[in-house]
């Protein structure tokens, strides 16, 4: 605790970088003012540090590969060939002394045993968190606690981790780029090249060995076999709750069970999630905001400011390629080819359903076929979804009421909080560069402007129907087509 609070005693002698650690003072010399790179022979690439230089020969470049004896599975890095083979082919099993929980890999087993059996916690010498984990507790403190702030020297860009500012750094400032050797796409950041080259030109193919499911990502992979294969199911200890995701046991109990509360130390404002107190501070009381340099926008989420020189400011278009459909967004262009000239259709195994949307099949699965059920302690309300149960809890049995500060408005719901405030007292206004269209709210300039850029059109598979939204294709057929 002596390091965690202790006054900052490394500091950069070209800029005002500020550390308490020696290794992060060196590792801040050789990305910001170190001239030596190490360059690959074989490519462009170059990086400062000679650990990243290794990995990219070996993937890129190598020809070592390491293969599978039980599988197809290859790889040019050797502990990859390793964990393949504890996870899927090993006999060993780890065994929990506390309780009936078995794992293969020993370091989860060592976080299982903390985060369920450990005695030791971390507690915040200035407010009231615990925590059994150290770097919740350095993430609490730089948060909520710390005066430190890294600013950026090219832009007005302040953050309380040095992460988001190298991030930053990459994304705006950053002259180095990663091109795709097969087509036209930039970028700054090589995670973004990777993911790229992976989806549009990848030729490996991660297979289920149950199924016909067949995927470009082994993380995809993983989560589909541990939804629809996995025998492994994580159980509640106060209720019937089952789930197939460690993950979400966890949000389960930290929502329906959980005695841990995190209050602001400002307002009333009580949750039962870290993160949300964090969003909640930086929204509420923050001082710190993110101005459009070409209109009079000002928001205090990075992500908002993103968003909006992307959508109101951005000269980059995405154009599909088998139509005139043009759109300032990746995520909109996706959805489209999905929609209109996509192949891929994921089938229920137990009905007829298809759709071309994964997200829409896992629905499916859980409103129709899933066997969990969230049931409502203060009626007889039961539902397979549990967001529905959480809007049934707000409406009926809500006692919290979120109140408008300029006004009488009063409402159970956030988000109609939210809305209400951008509609009646919102100061901020979003103007549509095409026309003299204005409005109060971001989501309705969204919508807007695919009058001007989105040709898209949803036609009906039934009968002759074409709606320029997909909600409306959706409320056509539960109408129209539906039994």
């Amino acid at each position: 605790m002596n390091i965690a609070h202790g006054s900052p005693q490394f500091k950069c002698t070209d800029c005002d970088y500020v550390t308490k650690w020696k290794t992060s003072l060196t590792a801040h010399m050789n990305v910001r003012h170190g001239s030596t790179q190490f360059k690959c022979t074989d490519c462009d690439y170059v990086t400062k540090y000679k650990r990243n230089l290794k990995p990219h020969m070996n993937a890129l470049h190598g020809s070592t590969q390491f293969k599978c004896t039980d599988c197809d599975y290859v790889t040019t890095v050797e502990r990859n060939l390793k964990s393949h083979m504890n996870v899927h082919h090993g006999s060993t099993q780890l065994k929990c002394m506390g309780c009936d929980y078995v794992i293969k890999v020993k370091r989860n087993l060592k976080l299982h045993m903390k985060g369920h059996h450990g005695s030791t916690q971390f507690k915040c010498t200035n407010c009231n968190y615990v925590t059994k984990w150290k770097p919740s507790l350095t993430a609490h403190m730089n948060v909520l606690h710390s005066s430190t702030q890294f600013k950026c020297r090219g832009c007005n860009y302040v953050t309380k981790y040095i992460s988001s500012l190298n991030a930053h750094m990459k994304s705006y400032h950053g002259s180095t780029q990663f091109k795709c050797a097969h087509c036209d796409y930039v970028t700054k950041d090589k995670r973004n090249l990777k993911a790229h080259m992976n989806v549009h030109h990848g030729s490996t193919e991660f297979k289920c060995t149950d199924c016909g499911c067949v995927t470009k990502r082994k993380t995809s992979l993983n989560a589909h076999m541990n939804v629809r294969h996995g025998a492994t199911e994580f159980k509640c200890a106060d209720c019937d709750c089952v789930t197939k995701e460690k993950h979400n046991l966890k949000l389960h109990i930290n929502g329906g069970h959980g005695s841990t509360q995190f209050k602001c130390t400002d307002c009333d404002y009580v949750t039962k999630y870290n993160h949300n107190l964090n969003r909640h501070m930086t929204g509420r009381h923050g001082s710190t905001e993110f101005k459009c340099n070409d209109c009079d926008y000002i928001t205090k989420y990075k992500c908002n400011l993103n968003a909006h020189m992307k959508g109101c400011h951005g000269s980059t278009k995405f154009k599909c390629n088998d139509c005139d459909y043009i759109t300032k967004y990746k995520s909109n262009l996706t959805a489209h080819v999905k929609s209109c000239h996509g192949s891929t259709k994921f089938k229920c195994n137990d009905c007829d359903y298809i759709t071309k949307y994964k997200s829409n099949l896992n629905a499916h699965m859980k409103s129709c076929h899933g066997s969990t059920q969230f049931k409502c302690m203060g009626c007889d309300y039961v539902t397979k979804v549990k967001r529905n149960l959480k809007a049934h809890m707000n409406r009926r049995h809500g006692s919290t009421q979120l109140k408008c500060t300029d006004c009488d408005y009063v409402t159970n719901e956030k988000y109609n909080l939210k809305l209400h405030m951008d509609a009646r007292h919102g100061s901020t206004q979003f103007k549509c560069a095409d026309c003299n269209y204005v409005s109060k709210c971001e989501r309705y300039l969204k919508a807007h402007t695919k009058v001007h850029y989105g040709s898209t059109e949803f036609k009906c598979a039934n009968c002759a129907y074409v709606g320029k939204y997909k909600r409306y294709l959706v409320t056509h057929i539960k109408r129209k087509h539906v039994e």
